[in-house]
């Protein structure tokens, strides 16, 4: 049994200082999946600007406050993490991990049945988010039961893919961000 938590501890301290450290898995694989969303282009600026008055701007400034609220919740958990790597906190961790998976689902179940866009490019950026919301919590829950199996293969698979999609949405972000404005 102390060989079991051993290993879990180690498992949780690795976890920590990657997620900490800020290590970079599959940087050219990230590269080539978010070279797949589309850049804003000035044509796009014009289009977008021109939704003033109509209801597409209520449901892109919702849009816009839904991706504040994913990347907070990213940075919180990012956080709470690192306070928990001084400290053997593995139950913690797993239960900020659990809670992260409900918050973005819940935020998915927002965007998915309360958000509708007549407009073509807007419905596109909605899908999008809805799959890196999908992408990132199911990084967390691979991330999560490696953890829970003490299987560090898991764990590192589960931090690549919650990268991979932090990259997408933040690239989201600045594409979407600045035309609530």
């Amino acid at each position: 049994m102390k060989a079991y938590r051993f290993v879990m501890a180690l498992i949780l301290l690795a976890t920590l200082l990657l997620v900490a450290g800020g290590c970079e898995f599959g940087k050219t694989g990230a590269t080539e999946e978010t070279s797949q969303q589309q850049p804003v282009e000035a044509s796009d600026l014009q289009h977008f600007s021109m939704l003033a008055g109509s209801r597409d701007e209520t449901s892109l400034k919702a849009l816009a406050e839904s991706i504040t609220k994913a990347q907070t919740i990213e940075k919180e958990l990012q956080l709470i993490l690192t306070e928990m790597q001084h400290n053997d906190e593995f139950i913690e961790a797993q239960e900020s991990f659990e809670t992260a998976r409900q918050e973005i689902l819940y935020i998915w179940n927002t965007v998915h049945n309360e958000l509708r866009f007549d407009d073509p490019l807007l419905q596109k950026r909605k899908e999008a988010y809805e799959a890196i919301l999908t992408e990132y919590r199911e990084g967390l829950g691979i991330q999560l039961a490696g953890m829970k199996n003490a299987d560090a293969v898991k764990t590192m698979e589960g931090i690549e893919q919650t990268k991979k999609a932090k990259q997408k949405l933040d690239t989201l972000a600045a594409a979407t961000l600045h035309l609530t404005k």
